[in-house]
């Protein structure tokens, strides 16, 4: 048994041994893992670990009101509606408000996505941003001025329409981030790749692939990769939004 889940003060630790089994209205038939939702104190997003069957098509009407982020990470999906029809293992889309996302197992196989949705909030002056789609290797990771991370940007960081970015933060082993951070956007982190340490507000935890953190407003953070090949996270954020 697994004994790494733990929840702090300010963040959560979810392993798939910890992870349990929920439903949803709109993915009868899937395997659905709430990682987060706004049921937990201060979350304002939800991040949701659905799998889709063998052979089995669903669909997944979203509220209006709401932008959603779906990553593929095994398999085939399809979008319904939306900005692309088919994204394979490592692709992706970004719905804004007012559009619906449909999705469903592309073929026989099986598939996994992680999906996020949060309300959108509007910023006066801003247009909502557009429906985007891709892969994570439509584009090269870049280099930070840290040693051996790299990362790759999935939604226009530079952007303020958006109220969240996606992006994929890759270390080399043995690289960790140069300090511990203390702010004010909330973070979902999935592991899609390699181990290491994560600090979360004063404790150290170990962290392995599929492994799931939430960590709230101001939690002290801090990752070091200590495998023996890279380590790599999907990260959400809230941005560009003065937290009122």
């Amino acid at each position: 048994m697994d004994l790494r889940g733990w929840r702090g003060h300010s963040w959560t630790l979810l392993t798939p041994d910890n992870q349990y089994l929920s439903r949803l209205p709109n993915l009868v038939g899937a395997r659905v893992i709430k990682l987060v939702t706004p049921r937990l104190a201060g979350a304002r997003f939800a991040e949701t670990l659905v799998d889709f069957p063998s052979g089995v098509g669903m669909s997944a009407p979203c509220d209006a009101d709401f932008s959603d982020f779906v990553f593929v990470l095994s398999g085939e999906i399809s979008l319904v509606d939306g900005p692309a029809r088919t994204l394979p293992a490592g692709g992706f889309a970004y719905l804004p408000s007012g559009d619906a996302l449909y999705v469903a197992a592309a073929g026989d196989a099986p598939a996994r996505m992680l999906w996020v949705k949060r309300r959108y909030e509007p910023s006066p002056g801003l247009a909502t941003p557009p429906a985007v789609a891709g892969h994570r290797d439509d584009a090269p990771f870049e280099a930070l001025a840290v040693p051996g991370l790299t990362r790759r940007e999935l939604l226009d960081a530079d952007d303020p329409a958006y109220d969240f970015n996606m992006s994929l933060l890759r270390f080399a082993p043995g690289a960790a981030l140069d300090r511990v951070e203390i702010h004010d956007e909330e973070h979902g982190l999935y592991m899609t790749a390699g181990e290491g340490l994560y600090y979360l507000d004063a404790e150290r935890h170990e962290v392995r692939r599929d492994d799931f953190v939430y960590m709230g407003p101001y939690c002290p953070q801090s990752f070091h990769a200590t495998g023996t090949g890279p380590a790599e996270y999907l990260l959400y954020k809230d941005v560009w939004r003065d937290g009122f």
